[in-house]
């Protein structure tokens, strides 16, 4: 007689509701580190299928788009790098069908189960995906290069390589897509925000440049100056587009919670500051002097929310609070080191303060997520059935 023993996990039915559980398809469970993951069958098979489906179109279209275009310009052998190039057709078609793909994919999220992603969200972070993309692939090409100088391709490979290209930038993009929540949208603001001043670091044609100031990416004297100040300028809408995901969720509004909406409204100037930095450029005459006033403004909103933190989230943690504090003094302390000892080169002193800054607002994100948009537990009893034969 031996006894096979069976385990089931009791869910509770409003946790079933609200999820949108099919009870009626089966459940495949994943077990990773400690946690379990729930997924029906079919949703999972037909994201996998639609995935796919969508590569492979998008490679014989982008492939066929590639032959014809460089047919038509007569190119039979086509270089590496540079215009009419391998780089360029692949950028171009990938971005392309990537952000169209990713658009729709979001499009989906939202139709189904993601009724808190607005619909100006949508285009924020379709556009902050491109950029994204375009970085990355420029990046990669520019050190592919750099290891095969002088390469060329027939255009029959060409065409092979730029639609194989199109396809994973266009199947990574739907993946993103689809698992769009706060976290992949915190990812997006940091990778965009880094991402773009690494790369305008790179490409802006003076080695020079951190002998200026930080400001000096985004001048017309640097090349390239415009990835720079879009950097800027979709780092805000996508940080705004965060603050309004979370405050909608914790019903941050005027007659509801007067805390939070005050928090939010900072929060909403300060993302639309950063936005205003990179459209106003630091170039001679009135830009600079805009400029300047602007990113004042960007310093003042921050220390409105560090100074009145303790007002507007007055049930936040000790560890919180004494963070905040930890970083206004370090503020503080690198303002006196620079303008009083000249210890810190001014390039040095705002890259230090942007950290600081930049550090502090992840964090209250990440606090008010874990107010807004809670992990959800919920008890389950594990039942034993025994099953004797």
């Amino acid at each position: 007689m031996a006894d096979h023993a069976k385990y089931y996990i009791e869910i509770p039915a409003e946790v079933v509701e609200k999820n949108h559980i099919n009870t009626d398809e089966d459940v495949t469970a994943t077990f990773n580190n400690g946690h379990i993951t729930l997924q029906g069958e079919s949703i999972g098979n037909r994201n996998e299928r639609t995935s796919i489906r969508t590569f492979l179109i998008t490679s014989v279209i982008a492939g066929i788009l590639a032959f014809i275009s460089f047919h038509i310009q007569k190119i039979y052998t086509v270089p590496l790098n540079g215009e009419k190039s391998i780089s360029q057709a692949s950028i171009y078609l990938g971005v392309i069908f990537g952000g169209v793909s990713f658009l729709i994919t979001l499009f989906k999220q939202r139709k189904h189960k993601m009724v808190e992603l607005k619909w100006r969200h949508i285009l924020t972070l379709t556009l902050a995906s491109m950029i994204i993309l375009f970085a990355f692939l420029a990046l990669f090409f520019k050190v592919f290069s750099n290891a095969f100088i002088g390469l060329r391709l027939d255009i029959y490979t060409t065409s092979i390589l730029v639609g194989l290209i199109t396809g994973m930038c266009t199947y990574a993009l739907i993946a993103a897509g689809r698992d769009v929540n706060f976290s992949t949208i915190t990812y997006t603001l940091i990778a965009l925000l880094f991402g773009g001043i690494l790369f305008s670091m790179m490409t802006n044609g003076s080695p020079d440049w951190w002998q200026h100031n930080f400001s000096y990416l985004g001048t017309e004297q640097a090349k390239n100056a415009m990835y720079f100040n879009f950097t800027l300028i979709f780092s805000g809408l996508v940080m705004l587009t965060l603050v309004d995901y979370l405050f909608s969720a914790l019903h941050a509004t005027y007659s509801q919670n007067r805390r939070l909406f005050f928090l939010r409204l900072l929060f909403s100037m300060l993302a639309l500051t950063l936005a205003g930095v990179g459209a106003v450029p630091n170039n001679p005459g009135w830009t600079h002097v805009a400029h300047d006033q602007i990113a004042q403004l960007l310093v003042l909103w921050v220390l409105l929310m560090i100074v009145g933190i303790r007002w507007f989230l007055p049930h936040a943690t000790h560890e919180f609070m004494v963070t905040s504090y930890t970083v206004a003094g370090l503020l503080l302390a690198s303002d006196i080191i620079f303008q009083r000892f000249d210890y810190l080169s001014l390039t040095g002193f705002e890259v230090l303060a942007c950290g600081l800054v930049f550090f502090w607002l992840i964090l209250l994100l990440l606090h008010l997520r874990n107010i807004a948009l809670p992990a959800a537990q919920f008890n389950a009893n594990i039942i034993k059935v025994s099953d004797t034969k």
